[in-house]
């Protein structure tokens, strides 16, 4: 039986405290997992407004093009995407097609859990390059699991 998109949300969230992120240096760059409750609060609210949601949300630099024909950008002014993977290591493959450097598209599936799953994730560049991923509820927390 696999683990719940909140259960694992709050184990991640419970590994990182008390800064809330971790990064990790790969190759020349860095993945930064961000689990703070603000960044979550305003993924989540995007992942509402959306009438289909798939499991992945990309902060782009167009949204007027074929998801491919874009590149992955920060959030400020971003235009974003929805998308659905069903292996994690589809992530990969679109990462790299979005301008994300090999080694830290690669690195991906190790340090999201229930990527392609039970979590939906948000990714965006930063403007120093970093990639950043973010976990999110598909709705509001009831009491038993808010933070």
């Amino acid at each position: 039986m696999t683990a719940s998109s909140a259960t694992i949300i709050r184990s991640l969230t419970a590994e990182l405290a008390p800064e809330m992120e971790r990064r990790y240096s790969i190759g020349g760059g860095v993945l930064r997992i961000n689990v703070k409750p603000d960044d979550r609060t305003l993924w989540q609210d995007t992942l509402l407004l959306i009438d289909e949601p798939g499991n992945i949300l990309l902060a782009c630099e167009s949204s007027s093009c074929a998801l491919e024909a874009t590149q992955l950008t920060w959030v400020v002014g971003a235009a974003i995407r929805n998308t659905s993977i069903d292996q994690a290591e589809a992530i990969v493959n679109l990462l790299q097609t979005l301008g994300v450097e090999p080694s830290l598209a690669e690195a991906v599936p190790e340090h999201c859990p229930g990527l392609a799953g039970e979590v939906t994730w948000a990714f965006y560049l930063e403007r120093h390059g970093w990639l950043t991923a973010s976990p999110i509820l598909p709705s509001k927390p009831v009491a038993s699991e808010s933070q």
